[in-house]
């Protein structure tokens, strides 16, 4: 938007613009009366020269007729005798060029007979020949000013002054003298007065500028001052003494007084709003709900953080926007919020459900208010509410059972210990041939180890566990699952794909806690499908986060026990104990992680676990060499955006 000029500007550009007016209308009156004067000029002097030469011609003919011989009887005869008479003398065409040397105007002389041959002529190449028809310079001449100019600068045009010589004969020429000009001669007669024209307008426009400047600086400094203290106040300074007492009108010494008085208030008024708008904007940080306040034009004039995720616009860029652009009617949410705005009524927690610009559909919970002609728009996530009671009452009930499951903890961790202790006299007694079966005891030692883990992690369910994230290749831990069902996989006739990057993927996470979520995961999917079918272990990099997703194509949950799935004991298979997903869910919960289930009942199951990435060292550089931009950049891109969020 191009700033506004100041009353000082305006006063200076009217007042330059008056001069350039009246300097313009002259040097057109002046040019209008001059082109006019020299086009009257060009006609007066080719008629005076056609005159001229015929009263030459018309003596010459009558001197030559006197000798003629024999006498013309009619008036055939006269005209015979005046062509013969035309053509052949030699002094003629010489005193033609000799009066086309006089004029600079006239580009050639004709002397034409009635049927339009030219009898003779200042250039003898053109006598004999027929006259051109060319348009008569005196109808030219009564045509628009502006079209004659036009014309002598566009076209190379030829134009006749026609001058009877000679007898009448039905009110017909039966001889003419046709005194030809051009445009070029007639440029060329105009140039000189366009050019003076132009160099008195010059010097008009200067000295007009000249005085404008001195004129407005000298007499309007008065206001000048005034508009620029006028403009500071727009602009919100308000320091020093612009409006200082000067040997000025009392009028204008009343008008300052009273500008410094009210710039004063105005400095107050501004100072309250910033520090009100500054705090409605720190409260509307700290909400999460996405709020938006929309003014009597339905313009949103203020938003939240929260808005930028739900858009995926920056905050300027929301600002300003109609409310048809953000929710057209078309949609329920843009529907819902019309008939609010036509029946000006509120709405408190209505539910109504909205496209994201990336395509995924949320459940939200709409209220309007009203204050004034102002609109207050709260859109509240309703699956986040609904999510987060899912998640208190789950919490609740595993607090509860964890009481019970310490005590079947006590009781495996003795017989456990005594296993380990056996393993290892086992592994020391393998040796020689049996050496071959070192792996397998390998693999029953660390799962006993992390047995181990997971009785430790049941007696310390009532009381904070010691999570110990590092920096895990999450592709080897997928692998490793792979390979720790495969038995199991193969006797269910199981086909287990794992679609990994060769190169590492590292998360932060437990290694054992991990490990155990993933095992329980893949073990459930496994026995979803008793009659064999393919399992799914995907890895996925979104963004900074790490994301694994195991998939099964089992029978799926029913709707009515989805939301009950990561709950202790509960179990829709027949001899299942209902405690590998709960463990699961707690395990991923504390790394820091997410775990969420999507099932189709029929198709199958995916299970999501979500975990903190850890980025590559390029990724590194080239976020510490754009962390000022980034800084700085309020576009939805560079809010970070949790795996929580992502998930869902």
């Amino acid at each position: 938007m191009s700033r506004k000029l100041s009353l000082k500007a305006r006063l200076h550009t009217a007042t330059v613009v008056l001069v350039l007016s009246l300097v313009f209308v002259l040097a057109g009156l002046n040019l209008h009366r001059s082109l006019e004067q020299t086009f009257q000029t060009v006609q007066e002097r080719a008629q005076s020269n056609a005159y001229q030469l015929r009263d030459f011609l018309l003596q010459r003919i009558e001197d030559r007729a006197a000798n003629w011989r024999p006498r013309p009887k009619d008036l055939e005869e006269s005209k015979a005798m005046w062509s013969q008479i035309l053509r052949d003398d030699a002094l003629i065409p010489k005193l033609l060029q000799q009066a086309l040397a006089n004029s600079h105007l006239v580009a050639d002389i004709l002397i034409t007979s009635q049927d339009g041959s030219v009898l003779t002529a200042s250039n003898p190449a053109h006598a004999g020949g027929a006259a051109p028809n060319l348009p008569d310079y005196l109808a030219w001449q009564k045509r628009p000013l502006a079209e004659r100019v036009m014309e002598i600068f566009t076209n190379n045009q030829d134009y006749a002054i026609r001058i009877p010589l000679g007898a009448i004969e039905d009110g017909q020429e039966i001889f003419s003298i046709r005194i030809i000009t051009s445009s070029p001669l007639l440029k060329d007669a105009i140039r000189p007065e366009l050019q003076s024209i132009a160099y008195l307008s010059a010097m008009a426009i200067g000295l007009s500028l000249v005085y404008a400047f001195v004129f407005s600086n000298l007499m309007l400094r008065p206001l000048a001052r005034i508009g620029e203290t006028i403009d500071r106040m727009a602009a919100g300074e308000f320091s020093g003494d612009p409006l200082r007492q000067t040997a000025e009108s009392r009028e204008f010494a009343d008008l300052q007084s009273k500008l410094g008085v009210l710039g004063k208030q105005v400095q107050g008024a501004r100072e309250d709003a910033d520090q009100l708008r500054g705090k409605i904007d720190q409260l509307l940080q700290r909400m999460e709900e996405v709020v938006l306040l929309f003014d009597e034009r339905e313009t949103l004039v203020m938003a939240g953080r929260p808005a930028e995720r739900l858009f995926q616009l920056a905050r300027v860029e929301l600002i300003g926007m109609n409310i048809r652009e953000l929710f057209p009617d078309s949609t329920p949410l843009g529907a819902s919020i019309r008939t609010a705005v036509q029946f000006r009524k509120p709405l408190a927690d209505m539910l109504v459900r909205y496209r994201m610009p990336r395509g995924e559909e949320m459940n939200f919970l709409l209220s309007v208010d009203w204050n004034s002609d102002q609109m207050l728009v709260t859109l509240r996530d309703a699956e986040s509410r609904r999510a987060l009671a899912s998640h208190l009452d789950l919490s609740s009930r595993l607090a509860s059972i964890s009481r019970l499951t310490s005590g079947v903890a006590h009781e495996i961790k003795n017989p456990l210990n005594a296993i380990a202790i056996n393993l290892e006299v086992l592994k020391a007694r393998l040796t020689g041939d049996n050496s071959a079966l070192g792996s397998e005891v390998d693999i029953i030692a660390k799962e006993i180890a992390r047995l181990d883990r997971v009785v430790k992690t049941f007696l310390n369910f009532t009381r904070p566990v010691e999570v110990k994230l590092t920096t895990l290749d999450v592709a080897g831990m997928v692998r490793e699952i792979a390979q720790l069902v495969e038995v199991q996989a193969n006797r269910n006739k199981v086909a287990v794909t794992v679609l990994a990057p060769d190169d590492e993927v590292e998360a932060w996470a437990d290694t054992d806690l991990l490990k155990q979520a993933l095992l329980n995961i893949v073990v459930n999917g496994i026995e979803a499908m008793p009659g064999g079918g393919p399992l799914y272990l995907r890895l996925l990099r979104e963004g900074p986060d790490v994301f694994v997703e195991i998939e099964d194509r089992g029978a799926g949950i029913p709707e009515a026990a989805q939301e009950k799935v990561f709950q202790l004991y509960f179990t829709t298979k027949e001899k299942g104990s209902g405690i590998g997903l709960a463990v699961a869910y707690q395990a991923v919960q504390l790394m820091g992680g997410v775990l969420v289930m999507r099932s189709q009942p029929g198709f199958g199951t995916l299970f999501r676990v979500g975990l903190p990435g850890v980025p590559k060292v390029e990724t590194l550089e080239a976020a510490a060499n754009t962390e000022a931009a980034d800084d700085l950049s309020e576009s939805p891109e560079s809010v970070a955006v949790p795996v929580t969020e992502k998930i869902r």
